[in-house]
């Protein structure tokens, strides 16, 4: 695969707010603990479960304990259960299920997540809308019968999203819409708010080492305990057995990678892939395969992953470049890697 880095002479003055799908870490197995692999004192602590519909994995590398691998766990699921959009009774179920001007009463938790995801959405002008969830469910159900739905449906769902028919009251824990056929999929960046939430905390508790797996979002706490970098690696687009295209070096960093390889179909030899364009309802033209995110946030890089395959090489390099503390790595649909230009600080064998 050619690397080829991105020239900043190439870079219009686009600034953007600082802002999944397969970035393979090695990790330990479920529930274990052993020597620490490369360093030459100490232990560590691993878990791995499954919440978000997806593995998550969390390993403690110094200042661990099993007792704070529960509260790891418990607070993905208290999260998933107010944040998902599956889960009957959550935050976001009664949201979507709310009537016009019906305010609904949620936890703060929610409000800082819907108010990020606003200001997301403003900042992109649409670009990043998570009001999408039933032309989410109309492309899944066209994924499960490899046949894209009928234009006239799409025609019908898309008047009713966009994050302007969505209000937050602080002081009174309330969000309202406007629309009542509004409803929200917390999935470009649940997972993200959630890894960031996990780091705080473990910080908080002394935790200096460690690393977070929620899927497609990697969050690292501190390096590993002999001062080296986490190696993360970038899934292959389409490869059969996650071969990895790339691999990068990252100490105390997020690492977010979204993709159009993961969830989709083929039908009259068009890929229908499942990350939607709000201003369409259909998947996205993008000449990415694939969008990699370093950052200090992983809701950032779950925000800005989305937007960049969203607006393609061009438009995206501009951004990342625009964007202080960010760096990308992008593969493109002809397989080449591209990368911004401080990316090489992290990437290995470039």
């Amino acid at each position: 695969m050619k690397l080829i880095k991105i020239p900043r002479n190439r870079i219009s003055a686009f600034i953007i707010l600082s802002l999944t799908l397969s970035v393979l870490c090695t990790l330990s197995g479920c529930g274990s603990s052993g020597n620490i692999p490369g360093a030459s004192t100490g232990s560590y602590l691993t878990r791995s479960g499954f919440c978000f519909d997806t593995l998550i994995s969390i390993t403690l590398y110094n200042n661990g304990s099993e007792e704070l691998l529960d509260e790891c766990f418990d607070m993905c699921s208290g999260y998933e259960n107010l944040l998902s959009m599956t889960v009957s009774g959550s935050d976001i179920s009664r949201i979507n299920a709310a009537g016009a001007n019906e305010p609904v009463t949620v936890s703060s938790d929610t409000i800082d997540f819907i108010e990020a995801a606003i200001e997301y959405y403003d900042r992109s002008d649409g670009l990043l809308d998570i009001s999408v969830a039933p032309l989410t469910q109309l492309w899944t159900d066209a994924r499960n019968e490899e046949t894209p739905p009928d234009n006239s449906r799409l025609e019908q769902l898309l008047p009713h999203t966009g994050l302007d028919k969505l209000s937050c009251d602080r002081a009174l824990s309330a969000v309202t819409k406007s629309d009542g056929n509004l409803m929200l999929d917390p999935g470009a960046l649940g997972k993200g708010f959630v890894a960031d939430r996990l780091k705080e905390m473990l910080i908080e508790r002394g935790v200096d080492s460690a690393i977070i797996s929620l899927g497609g979002n990697i969050l690292t706490i501190g390096s590993k305990p002999d001062g080296a970098g986490f190696r993360i690696g970038i899934k292959k687009p389409f490869s059969e057995y996650d071969d990895v295209a790339a691999s990068l070096r990252v100490k105390d960093l997020s690492v977010v990678t979204s993709g159009v390889y993961e969830r989709y179909f083929v039908y009259d030899n068009r890929l229908y892939h499942h990350i939607l364009d709000p201003e369409t309802g259909s998947p996205a033209a993008t000449d990415l395969y694939s969008v990699t995110i370093i950052s200090n946030s992983s809701l950032d890089g779950d925000a800005l992953s989305t937007i960049c395959l969203l607006e393609g090489l061009e438009e995206a390099s501009r951004l990342i470049e625009n964007t202080p503390g960010v760096e990308a790595v992008f593969i493109t649909e002809d397989n080449e890697l591209h990368y911004t230009g401080g990316a090489s600080e992290y990437l290995e064998n470039k």
